[in-house]
């Protein structure tokens, strides 16, 4: 038995004490606490054989000790109970050591994860509407049956077990990479309703790590394969969020959500059954079933629907104006999102009783647009006050909590991002005031995904409302590579996309071709594209550029010195990948309809186009050369990001000249 897997459980049992022995929990919590406060400290061996000479004198204890072991390697709790009793090596080598640290980690030091092998797919399923235990998951509570696990997925039209963004609790207790002093009150912190506890991983036992079923095609080279779309109409859908106008604070709101067919866009029904996951946020209310839906469309049901409850948290306002968010994933990629505003009043005499439907705003859901979905989606959201935003975590490899977690920048995003990027330098102070910004449950996904998909680095997307804070530089307490820069766009292919909107359409594409291309360059001498990859070169002049958008080649090039700010507001036709030499408004050639943008945080030395290119036409992703630039140490490269899918790749039939 893994004795990391042991430590790990007996801190979970440690704070369910109080469900699990009532009364008689403080006599085992006092003497666990001496033995927990040891860990890092002790070898783990040694450890974890005095936690279950000490648990196994407490039945309760000691049954769900068993079954949360039983959860994490696929046995028994009969299985289980026997190997928790066989002698320990206490020279056991250590799992290995990596990611960020955790709140419950001793000292600040990772976790030593188990190996992903050791993560089973479930056998048995709770039934959807099973009572859920506060906060964990349903089937795990004290009661439940030794050996029983969580399946794999809801039902379909069942919602996920409760939790979600009622109200903001206070700011968590910083951990290693905790803010000084001066910075404590706006501390990342994690979502309302819950209490501090086990990490994130713990506190969902088996659920957050269970398997994925493999898929056919599954990605055995360095770069995942990518599923070019099918050829052919393709069933499209709209989101559905049908709600009333207004609500009182402390009522019930009755909701439903799921797709429909659309303004604009043909009926049709799916070519095969299409599973649906609609993640809700709603700063302001309470989900008491879950904010989680999972939803089937096939052609019996082209459109499905499911009717949603929330409550509306009181506040002393008279009139608040909260949104409703809804972010659809298919097979754990984001395929579409949808929004709608509600107004939160003071008194049931302050409503207007007029009931006029409000819009909904959002992008489609296409599924004929999915490609290798990333293997970590952060979707981050606005909250209702500047500063305050909302993630949630999508992943293809593990069935991810549904409840969201906040942080809170402590002033406006773009001021924020400004502070950051303002000394125009890559700095591992800078790095260390984005990573503990970053809400706990992604540093846990990401160190979860790391260890399964190795040794391929994992892809992280960041779709977010916001685009000023440079999440990519983070710094990782623990590298996945010690080789390379701590950085998280070092150690891992990162890519961000803008979500919120009609446009830029989702997923973003995993392909573009490449084989026009133009570079605005406004020297009298050939720029070096023309003469290696045979592209036009454009005059600055606001009257050239708008030309060559017109008809837009699949790539433009903006020089040092050839401002792109006349492309901003004409749309880009064809969807061309485009490269900025100077810092600009990469988000507004997205919402133009670029398929992916990179441009520099910061002024820079430059230098590294003709390498960029040379292996992105050879067919890397221009996520994976610009990491793989920055961590051979190219200055340039530090300063530039990538907007785009991680695992984008130009496609050029065009030979170099």
């Amino acid at each position: 038995m893994n004795p990391v897997a042991v430590v790990r459980a007996a801190r979970t049992v440690r704070d369910e004490l109080d469900d699990l022995m009532g009364r008689s929990a403080g006599e085992l919590r006092g003497r666990l606490d001496p033995l927990l406060a040891e860990a890092g400290d002790r070898p783990a061996a040694q450890l974890a054989d005095s936690l279950v000479m000490l648990i196994a004198e407490y039945g309760p204890a000691w049954d769900r000790l068993a079954t949360l072991l039983s959860l994490e390697h696929g046995l028994t709790a009969e299985q289980v109970i026997p190997m928790l009793a066989e002698p320990r090596n206490a020279k056991a080598p250590a799992s290995r050591d990596h990611g960020f640290a955790r709140e419950s980690a001793p000292g600040g030091t990772a976790p030593e994860w188990p190996v992903p092998g050791e993560w089973p797919a479930p056998e048995t399923g709770t039934e959807a509407g099973a009572e859920a235990v506060p906060g964990g998951v349903p089937g795990t509570g004290p009661q439940a049956h030794p050996g029983s696990a969580l399946s794999e997925w809801p039902a379909a039209g069942a919602t996920a077990p409760p939790s979600g963004p009622g109200h903001l609790p206070p700011p968590q207790a910083p951990g290693a990479y905790g803010p000084p002093p001066d910075e404590a009150a706006t501390a990342m912190s994690r979502a309302p309703g819950a209490e501090r506890g086990p990490s994130m991983l713990d506190r969902l036992t088996g659920a957050f790590r269970k398997r994925r079923k493999e898929s056919a095609d599954a990605p055995t080279g360095t770069f995942p394969a990518v599923r070019l779309p099918a050829d052919g109409p393709e069933w499209e859908a709209a989101p559905l969020i049908e709600a009333p106008g207004e609500v009182v604070g402390g009522w019930g709101v009755d909701m439903v959500v799921g797709v429909g067919p659309g303004e604009g866009l043909e009926e049709a029904v799916p070519r095969g059954p299409v599973e649906l996951d609609i993640q809700l946020v709603a700063e302001g209310f309470d989900a008491p079933a879950g904010w989680r839906v999972r939803l089937l469309a096939d052609q019996a049901n082209p459109y499905p629907r499911a009717a949603v409850s929330l409550v509306a948290l009181p506040h002393e306002e008279t009139e608040t104006a909260r949104q409703i968010e809804a972010v659809y994933t298919v097979r754990g990629q984001v395929a579409g999102y949808g929004v709608r505003a509600i107004t939160v009043l003071g008194s049931p005499g302050k409503l207007s009783g007029e009931e006029v439907p409000e819009p909904v705003s959002g992008t489609r859901i296409n599924p004929a647009a999915l490609s290798e979905p990333p293997d970590v989606t952060a979707v981050i959201v606005h909250g209702d006050r500047p500063g305050r935003l909302w993630w949630t975590y999508q992943s293809p490899h593990f069935v991810t909590p549904d409840r969201p977690e906040s942080c809170d920048l402590g002033e406006r995003a773009s001021e924020f991002g400004r502070r950051l990027t303002a000394a125009g330098e890559l700095s591992e102070e800078l790095g260390r005031r984005v990573a503990m910004r970053i809400p706990p449950g992604f540093w846990e996904l990401l160190d979860a995904v790391a260890g399964r998909v190795a040794p391929r680095r994992p892809s992280v997307l960041f779709l977010s409302q916001e685009p000023h804070v440079p999440w990519e530089l983070a710094v990782l307490e623990h590298s996945y590579d010690p080789a390379l820069p701590r950085y998280l766009n070092c150690q891992t292919v990162t890519g961000r996309w803008p979500v919120g909107g009609r446009r830029p359409e989702l997923p973003p594409p995993a392909w573009a071709r490449a084989d026009g291309m133009a570079v605005v360059y406004g020297e009298s001498q050939p720029h070096p594209l023309v003469g290696e990859y045979g592209a036009t070169q454009v005059s600055p002049a606001l009257g050239d550029v708008l030309d060559m958008l017109a008809d837009a080649p699949d790539v433009i090039h903006f020089t040092a010195g050839a401002s792109a700010a006349e492309a901003l507001g004409h749309d880009l036709k064809g969807a061309p990948f485009v490269f900025l030499e100077e810092p600009g408004d990469a988000h507004a050639f997205l919402l133009a309809g670029a398929c992916g943008v990179v441009a520099p945080l910061w002024p820079n030395g430059g230098g590294l186009a003709q390498e960029f290119y040379r292996r992105c036409f050879a067919g890397e992703p221009p996520a994976e050369v610009l990491r793989s630039m920055r961590g051979q140490g190219h200055g340039a490269a530090e300063a530039y990001r990538f907007y785009g899918h991680p695992w984008l790749t130009l496609r050029r039939a065009v030979p170099p000249v």
